[in-house]
């Protein structure tokens, strides 16, 4: 009862955020626009099917979309 009392008050609180995953560990994920770590170029984010790609396109050539 308690697990199922602090779960209602967490998705009271949190909405929808309550299923997100911190992913700060990664270097570009969700930066689109700014500057590559590694090489300065500026990071391409697509956001398909409610999912976030970022990616270096000089880092990664080839990589999904060439433009």
């Amino acid at each position: 009862q308690v697990l199922e009392e602090a779960t209602d008050t967490l998705r009271e609180r949190m909405g929808d955020d309550i299923h997100k995953k911190v992913r700060d560990f990664l270097k570009v994920h969700n930066k689109g626009g700014q500057p590559c770590p590694n090489c300065g170029g500026n990071i391409t984010q697509l956001n398909a099917n409610q999912r976030i790609t970022s990616y270096c396109r000089k880092c990664q050539p080839g990589f999904l979309v060439r433009n």
